[in-house]
């Protein structure tokens, strides 16, 4: 014992030249720990971020394809149940399919986020295509969802093994933070998606830019771990061909959506709300919302003379005009023809199209500059929220909101809605709300006559329709507490199409017929169900 703590005799005791040679071995150690420790660091940020980016990117792709499917079929429930439904069952095959990738993780983590980047940026241009040239866009929308949902997929088990193999955490910790990370992905694409992404981009550059950050992402992992030059070189490719399609997205999207319409696009602008596409072929100047047909200049006054006239003339001296949606500026158009109009309020809940229809020259020229006429004040806000909170009176209530064909437009056709507008009424005002087509979706028409009557039992409820050559028979449900003065006051110069002899047939002769349906409520919002119902038998599926 007592030597061990014994101090070596000098002549034992290294040079100075040795002792020097030793330190620099130390340094040398500690440095390379060092090297390595730093070198870890960077490969754990880097396999944490990439996790972030694909699961931001995995629930966009989702919302994309639904948002995308949706805008050309029309049926917002189907589309999106299918988009989650067939990308999850991908996704489960994807993480069976990760036992055949037993060999080097990250690389084939790299390769599959190409993939993906290449399918998921193309999709909004393969979807275009295939509605527009096939009838078998569904097959294709199916195809799509199922190739990018396996390639999700594989995105968290490869993540966790090339973490594993980095031997940087244990396998329960590891799989814990990534779990973690995805959910929170998930939380910012939910938000991103529609406040940002859709409205500033648009469908299809929305696609690219996520697909190039896909890309990306393959090239932060490929980067760090010993990869074959070829595949950096294809992704860089990829990366290079992604951006480049995101540049020239509005002049590819242009070229595609002409081929989902008819006549040439004169103008188009995504916003938060909506698809706002406006086409033109001679004197035929036609609206689309999310692709859906709003109007034809050739033949849109016998909708908009039919819907302002039925309640117009069946009030003494109308005042104060309340216009639910018609941001168009067209039914303004109609109502400002009638002498006793002192003001007309236009709630519509985006300002894009409003400004569209108070500037665009085509439209304005249509409108007749009716949004700038100083006896019309525009309302950018949601029509229900706006009725609810509203303590204004009105003696006439009309209503121009687009078919009820997603769970957002529901509020809309509920008995909450039309108790609402009732209260806005004065006691012999007069309510006139579009309600779809009486041949094309009968029992969605019967749903807002049985809606609209239930949320205002003490009023009589008349349903009607006028034919309108591009929607063909259109109806429409009147509710007043005064149906001795149904058409009673005169029609102002200038109409196009109505006239008094056209009005008693429609409203008295030969009212529309209804059958009772039960009424849609804000809890039980059956008019979207009923809608979709009627329109599936018209569409190719």
């Amino acid at each position: 014992m007592q030597g061990a703590f014994t101090e070596r005799p000098r002549d034992d005791q290294e040079s100075p030249e040795a002792s020097r040679e030793i330190h620099r071995h130390h340094h040398r150690g500690d440095d390379q720990r060092v090297s390595r420790d730093d070198r870890g660091g960077r490969e754990n940020t880097a396999l944490f971020a990439a996790a972030l980016l694909v699961a931001i990117g995995g629930l966009i792709y989702e919302l994309i394809l639904g948002t995308a499917a949706s805008y050309l079929l029309g049926d917002s429930v189907l589309s999106f149940s299918l988009a989650t439904g067939i990308t999850l069952f991908g996704m489960g095959i994807g993480s069976l399919l990760v036992n055949r990738f037993r060999a080097a993780p990250a690389v084939v983590f790299g390769v599959s986020e190409v993939f993906l980047g290449l399918i998921g940026g193309n999709s909004v241009l393969l979807l275009y295509l295939a509605f527009g040239r096939t009838r078998l866009h569904w097959v294709v929308f199916g195809g799509i969802s199922l190739t990018i949902g396996i390639l999700i997929g594989l995105e968290i088990p490869l993540l966790v093994r090339t973490f594993a193999a980095f031997g940087r955490r244990s396998t329960s910790e590891l799989l814990g933070k990534v779990m973690a990370i995805d959910y929170f992905g998930s939380l910012v694409a939910s938000l991103v998606f529609p406040l940002v992404l859709l409205p500033q981009l648009g469908l299809m550059r929305g696609a690219y830019l996520v697909g190039a950050l896909n890309v990306l992402v393959a090239l932060l992992v490929l980067l760090q771990v010993r990869t074959p030059r070829k595949i950096l070189w294809a992704a860089t490719a990829a990366v290079v061909a992604l951006v480049g399609m995101f540049a020239a997205a509005n002049r590819i999207e242009r070229s595609v959506e002409a081929l989902t319409y008819n006549d040439p696009i004169v103008y188009y602008q995504q916003t938060a709300y909506q698809k706002v596409v406006l086409t033109q072929y001679q004197d035929d100047l036609r609206l689309y919302l999310n692709g859906q047909l709003q109007f034809s200049s050739l033949d849109e006054a016998r909708y908009h003379e039919t819907l302002s006239a039925s309640a117009m003339t069946s009030v003494k001296e109308p005042a104060h005009v309340l216009v639910l949606g018609g941001g168009d500026g067209l039914l303004a158009r109609e109502i400002l023809r009638y002498p006793s109009v002192t003001d007309v309020t236009i709630v519509d809940i985006d300002p894009d199209v409003t400004e569209l229809a108070r500037n665009n020259r085509l439209l304005k020229d249509l409108n007749h500059a009716s949004l700038s006429d100083p006896r019309v004040k525009v309302v950018n806000d949601d029509a229900f929220t706006y009725v609810q909170n509203s303590k204004a009176t009105y003696d006439v209530a009309l209503i121009d909101l687009v078919d009820p064909s997603n769970e957002k437009l529901a509020k809309l056709y509920s008995t909450e809605f039309y108790r609402n507008i009732e209260g806005r009424l004065a006691p012999e005002g007069v309510m006139v709300t579009q309600a779809t087509s009486t041949f094309f979706s009968p029992h969605a028409f019967s749903t807002v006559a049985s809606t609209v009557a239930a949320a205002q039992p003490d009023r009589q409820i008349l349903p009607f329709s006028t034919n309108v050559p591009s929607f063909g028979e259109w109806g429409f449900v009147l509710s007043t507490r005064t149906p001795q003065n149904l058409i009673s006051q005169p029609l102002p110069k200038g109409l196009t199409y109505q006239d008094r002899k056209t009005l008693e047939f429609i409203m008295r002769t030969k009212p529309a017929r209804t059958e009772f349906m039960e009424p849609s409520t804000l809890l039980h919002p059956r008019i979207v169900e009923v809608y979709n119902q009627d329109m599936r038998q018209w569409r190719y599926y």
